[in-house]
């Protein structure tokens, strides 16, 4: 278990509310602070764990518009509160199969700037792999298989999202999709 509190200084903030004339970049500082809880397990060549992650992202930009001036940090558009991982690795040489899931309970989406209304979409994402390594003397053979997001849950990008003016105030967000449903295949021979 680990516990943490880290601030930053410096960051910057693109703001282009055209319909009230605004298009100014701010500039402001941010903290986190929370805990990791991380259980793993050997079991002979095998192994498994599991982690949960419980924080809080604040930002705080000083000449920020439209904000109450009794608010000082908000939360940033990265602060996810809770995050749960698992793994499972297992090893039957030559054959290799791991499983993991990543549960996050959703980034913050502003919808109204005044009055801080937003949405979270929580991200959900199951993969799986196979591989067989094979060797002799002076090459190495391995081939892979593995299946991103076997769920095909519809996560979202954070960072790759296009705001179109709603009003003064609000906007409309479009996000693009995360990884979607995707397998692959891979073949590495090696002299």
């Amino acid at each position: 278990m680990e516990g943490y509190y880290k601030t930053t200084t410096g960051i910057t903030r693109f703001v282009n509310l055209w319909r009230a004339g605004i298009k100014e970049v701010y500039q402001g500082e941010a903290r986190m602070y929370g805990m990791d809880l991380l259980m793993k397990k050997y079991f002979r060549k095998h192994e498994a764990w599991a982690s949960y992650t419980l924080s809080k992202t604040e930002e705080f930009f000083p000449d920020f518009p439209y904000l109450n001036d009794n608010i000082d940090y908000r939360d940033a558009p990265q602060d996810q509160r809770h995050e749960v991982k698992g793994a499972i690795l297992l090893n039957f040489s030559p054959f290799f199969f791991s499983t993991n899931y990543v549960y996050g309970s959703g980034f913050r989406i502003p919808l109204d700037i005044i009055d801080n209304q937003e949405e979270r979409y929580p991200y959900s994402r199951l993969d799986m792999s196979f591989i067989y390594r094979h060797s002799v003397k002076s090459y190495h053979f391995e081939v892979g298989f593995s299946i991103l997001n076997v769920l095909n849950h519809e996560n979202i990008k954070y960072s790759n999202v296009i705001r179109i003016p709603d009003s003064l105030t609000s906007y409309i967000s479009i996000h693009a999709e995360a990884v979607p449903f995707t397998p692959t295949i891979y073949l590495n021979i090696a002299f």
